[in-house]
């Protein structure tokens, strides 16, 4: 679809339903912190709602579930393996919570001096492009602490493209491009390696969804400053790029840094104070400055405005150290917003900074109370009076703020002793850059069109030409002929003023027939990828019996169970028109299962040994020894293994262990003669498969003479070193050994042996 946006009074507002922070589906990582392996990991999950869930590293077998009381805060510690370490390795140490409700997810790192949080944002709510945006890098001696970003992957085969910005410690130079593959669960850091490098700039774009945070392990701001702390914050898509901002001066400090980022090229800024300030940007650059009040920003292309706190040595506060917090823009506002100040670490101060239209700031409430009769800072933006903030300090703990004006933008902070946290306390994470035109649609089909705006804030206005204008929230529309339609709209937010015209050519088109495979056939714990003999475009859902989607052209499936084998009704949709559904059929083979039986105990000694293993009736057959006949002789004892095949070349394998347990014989002479000539000088009891052996002998008045607790030692006829007489003597013998069904014994026998001399 081929589209053109002109905009009028700089309106660009998200054209779909709203995605906020709140979702049952997160995937997060914590990067490398200045206390590698002595810091604390911290999920902290709020709602609205009774929710219950799970938090899990799934691919290092790490879980914890959590329930959660509606308007309560449930805390989960992470374990050590958590921190993301190094730089340019991919790692098994994504995190993933899932919910049944939704919830609002934050995250907390922390050690002593050491702290830093970020609101985390749902999958549905994660893009494909982005920049990061960190800080400089600070060295200390001979160490460097580095600006960093982690990506975590979401989909299974995300290719995804680096661009950097400053040298890594990888050994990639500035500009230089690097591909790799992420799936669900893993992650990939990169730490800048100069002194003074920043990765602020870096481009991360890939095929698919994924997770993209940014900061640094330990830096002051600016530099100089004698304040440092670790960054940490979640990076927003590029397609949620606002044009409009107002930024908030942090409680109690005298200043804040700055810095706007462009993701266009020739993107005008304007920062409006006491005075107005032009800043003309290239994509991928940005500018910093310090602000000492309260500004409204404006410009003409998607830009991203960071917020740092300097801490207490340059800000002027008794309390604080440095923090990063990404705004949110005027066209991300919501309505109701729940978010959670954290007491972590020792935070003393925990603060709310709140943007709404100043004709709305009576119509907000924070936790059922007026947000106007509340104790804290309302003020408006000098020289432009359209917007108002409220800057209020709370308790820790979960907050709810409620608009029934035009909606609200929040940021939720806090202060202690060189301790400091700052995130995005939740918005409108929907992509604005997008057209709300549809793609398409098929011939003579209805054509949904709905753009998620409601009366009474906006009005919308619908030309198809030819004097084809209506006024419409949600209507269909069938188009009779293959062609290109052009369509016009015009959006009037009431709200901000504004007002949006955005037009697009819809293309509708013939509905055509998907080819794909009759049937794929995979053995069970083996991945396999669904594939198309066609490629009419690269949208396709793939629609199981039971209950399964996949999103993908081809699609993978990883680690098949039986259960899996199912239908799959597949759709394609070119420019918006969907094909003809097809139907393929999935079949996971189960593995053959050989079966050699329960491990035993054999005797090879005994007469007539025959002990042939069956695994059964296979197409094929390996055993240890590398033979290949569909049974095995065994001749001795020992470990047997046997890796079959069917006839598909699904295969399973068997151990078997068979243990000698022969029964046990002995025998005892009843006489020897130890004269040193090599021939019976040693009385001992002779026998097979003995277990072990104790043995006693005694004079024929029952004196004490002689103790063996070993098999190999007998008795030479001496006591304490003294050759005795020849003579009667009596023995006592505890033995264990086997029976033949292979059980154990033990048992007591007696005699008498003579000593000849």
């Amino acid at each position: 679809m081929r589209y053109l946006i002109a905009t009028f009074f700089t309106l660009q507002i998200y054209f779909l339903p709203g995605q906020s922070n709140e979702g049952t589906n997160f995937r997060l990582a914590f990067m490398e912190h200045i206390n590698v392996g002595q810091n604390t990991m911290v999920v902290m999950i709020t709602s609205k709602y009774a929710a219950a869930g799970l938090v899990e590293m799934p691919l290092i077998g790490w879980n914890q579930s959590f329930s959660v009381a509606p308007n309560q805060v449930t805390l989960v510690t992470l374990p050590k393996s958590a921190e993301t370490v190094g730089s340019e390795n991919v790692n098994k140490n994504g995190i993933y919570i899932s919910s049944d409700k939704d919830i609002s997810v934050y995250m907390h790192q922390y050690a002593t001096y050491r702290s830093e949080a970020s609101i985390v944002l749902p999958v549905d709510a994660l893009g494909n492009d982005y920049y990061a945006i960190s800080y400089n890098s600070y060295q200390n001696n001979n160490t460097i602490y580095p600006s960093e970003f982690v990506i975590v992957g979401s989909e299974p085969n995300t290719e995804i493209e680096i661009l950097f910005s400053t040298p890594t410690k990888g050994g990639r130079s500035k500009g230089h491009q690097t591909n790799i593959v992420l799936g669900p669960g893993e992650t990939y850091q990169v730490q800048a390696s100069l002194a003074d490098g920043d990765l602020t700039g870096s481009r991360i774009k890939g095929n698919k969804p994924f997770a993209l945070f940014a900061g640094n392990t330990y830096t002051p701001m600016p530099a100089g400053c004698l304040n440092r702390d670790n960054l940490l914050e979640q990076m927003y898509p590029v397609s949620t790029w606002g044009k409009q901002f107002v930024t908030v001066l942090s409680a109690q400090v005298t200043y804040d840094l700055f810095r706007i980022f462009a993701s266009e090229d020739n993107t005008t800024v304007e920062v409006q104070g006491a005075t107005i300030e032009k800043y003309n940007l290239s994509a991928g650059t940005f500018i910093e400055y310090k602000k000492y009040e309260s500004t409204f920003i404006n410009s003409n292309k998607p830009i991203a405005v960071a917020q740092y706190n300097v801490g207490n040595a340059c800000g002027g506060h008794t309390v604080g150290d440095p923090s990063m917090v990404l705004l949110n823009s005027i066209e991300q506002i919501r309505d109701t917003v729940t978010l959670y100040n954290s007491s972590l670490q020792q935070i003393t101060e925990n603060y709310l900074n709140v943007v709404a239209l100043a004709s709305d700031i009576a119509k907000v409430t924070l936790d059922g109370i007026p947000l106007g009769s509340m104790i804290g800072v309302i003020g408006s933006i000098k020289g432009h009076s359209k917007y108002a903030f409220a800057r209020i300090k709370v308790n820790a703990g979960s907050h709810t703020l409620i608009s029934s004006g035009c909606g609200i933008s929040v940021t939720a902070y806090g202060y202690g002793n060189a301790e400091s946290y700052a995130y995005n306390g939740g918005a409108s994470f929907k992509p604005i850059n997008a057209s709300p035109i549809p793609e398409g649609g098929c011939v003579n089909d209805s054509i949904l069109f709905d753009i998620g705006l409601k009366p009474p804030r906006f009005n919308l206005f619908w030309d198809f030409g030819k004097t084809d204008t209506f006024v419409s929230y949600t209507f269909k529309r069938a188009f009779p002929q293959v062609g290109i339609y052009p369509v016009k709209l015009t959006i009037l937010d009431n709200c901000l003023k504004l007002v949006d015209t955005v037009k697009g050519d819809l293309n509708v088109t013939m509905r055509r027939k998907l080819e794909v495979p009759d049937l794929f056939q995979v053995c069970e714990g083996d991945d396999i990828q669904l594939t198309l003999t066609d490629d009419l475009s690269e949208q396709y859902k793939w629609l199981g019996a039971n209950g399964s989607t996949l999103n993908e052209k081809y699609p993978q499936i990883f680690n098949t169970k039986s259960n899996m084998s199912t239908d799959y009704d597949v759709v394609g949709y070119l420019d918006g028109c969907p094909t003809y559904t097809s139907r393929t059929k999935l079949k996971v083979i189960s593995n053959p299962l050989p079966n050699l039986g329960k491990d035993a105990f054999i005797c090879p000694d005994e007469l007539n040994f025959n002990v042939r293993l069956n695994p059964g009736s296979f197409n094929s057959y390996k055993w240890q020894d590398e033979s290949s006949l569909p049974f095995f002789e065994v001749a001795d004892a020992g470990e047997f293994k046997v890796q079959v095949w069917d006839d598909f070349g699904c295969t399973g394998f068997d151990t078997l262990l068979l243990t000698q347990k022969c029964p046990t014989k002995f025998f005892a002479p009843n006489a020897f003669s130890p004269n040193g000539d090599q021939v019976n000088d040693i009385f001992l009891i002779y026998g097979e498969d003995i277990i072990s052996l104790k043995l006693e002998v005694y004079d024929r008045w029952g004196n004490f003479l002689f103790l063996s607790n070993s098999i190999e030692e007998g008795w030479n006829g001496m006591y304490k070193n003294k050759m005795l007489n020849a003579g009667t003597y009596l023995w006592k013998a505890e033995i264990e050994g086997f029976r033949k069904s292979g059980k154990s014994f033990k048992e007591f026998h007696t005699g008498i042996v003579h000593l000849l001399r």
